[in-house]
């Protein structure tokens, strides 16, 4: 009787432990920090504005028709780990989550980091 008792105990402590891996971003609901993002990806291009991750290399966002809107900023020391120093920032007329950073006569667009 009392083995019955206690295997649905053995049962759910792998359950729980499952449940509490460390997985980046998981379960935040928000924005990714640069941390985060470089746990998940150690090569990520990426940069930092208002707060918030854009990251390139996210092939979906390359096939995107979309329009450059405004100029927001541009890239500071500290900002970006691959971009260079006045790099200009626009957003899109499209999306709000993904931004296009110019440079030397090159486009990219970077995805805002979100968690799940």
């Amino acid at each position: 009787m009392r083995l019955f008792s206690t295997i649905p105990i053995l049962l759910l402590i792998p359950s729980i432990l499952i449940g509490c891996a460390d997985i980046p971003g998981q379960n935040e609901g928000g924005t990714l920090s640069k941390k985060q993002v470089l746990k998940l990806d150690p090569d990520a291009d990426f940069f930092e504005y208002d707060n918030k991750v854009y990251k390139t290399g996210v092939d979906w966002i390359e096939d995107e028709e979309l329009t450059k809107g405004e100029k927001i900023g541009e890239i500071s020391e500290g900002m970006a780990n691959k971009l260079p120093v006045g790099a200009s920032i626009f957003v899109l007329k499209e999306r709000k989550d993904i931004l296009i950073v110019e440079y030397d006569g090159k486009e990219k667009r970077y995805l805002l980091q979100a968690g799940e």
